[in-house]
């Protein structure tokens, strides 16, 4: 009973003294390299900077008012839209897949064109066609062609105008 209680004890110590060491020391691959500015950053941005290998940076047109607004509403587009494309972290990307859509492809050839996993422009695809912005041309098979709607035109030209200034 009495070593019992002794190994308990010791796989206690063990195991916190393992944790201490863990929260002062940088397991992570390539940690001793990361820049020095970046690790002045807050948490969060640390690790999207190591994550995604890219420094910080905030999305232009942040906020939805003003001109921005009125010109995206005045084209027939809601600030989902604009979030869609211009201020969530997949927008570049979505915006470059309704450039590719203006000829009808489907998703295998958007992927080996994007250079991206075949599963994130599934899901790119299905986010804007729930907005209106991409539509089925045809379907053969298991195989679905897209295209960009009109809608779709005029949010990529509303996407590349904020990204311009």
């Amino acid at each position: 009973m009495n070593a019992a209680k002794t190994a308990s004890v010791i796989v206690a110590l063990f195991t916190a003294l393992t944790l201490a060491h863990a929260a002062f020391v940088d397991y992570r691959s390539g940690a001793s390299d990361a820049r020095a500015e970046a690790k002045q950053l807050n948490q969060m941005q640390y690790l999207q900077t190591r994550k995604f290998g890219i420094e910080w940076h905030s999305f232009l047109g942040e906020c939805f008012r003003g001109k921005t607004r009125l010109a995206w509403t005045g084209s027939g587009m809601c600030a989902g839209v604009y979030e869609l494309l211009v201020q969530m972290r997949g927008g570049p990307t979505r915006a470059r897949i309704l450039a590719l859509l203006a000829e009808p492809k489907n998703k295998l050839q958007l992927a080996n064109e994007l250079g991206i996993d075949w599963k994130a422009v599934d899901r790119h695809v299905e986010k804007m066609r729930e907005f209106g912005l991409v539509q089925v041309a045809a379907i053969a098979g298991t195989c679905t062609v897209y295209v960009v709607t009109e809608k779709g035109k005029r949010a990529l030209a509303l996407a590349s105008d904020c990204q311009k200034g």
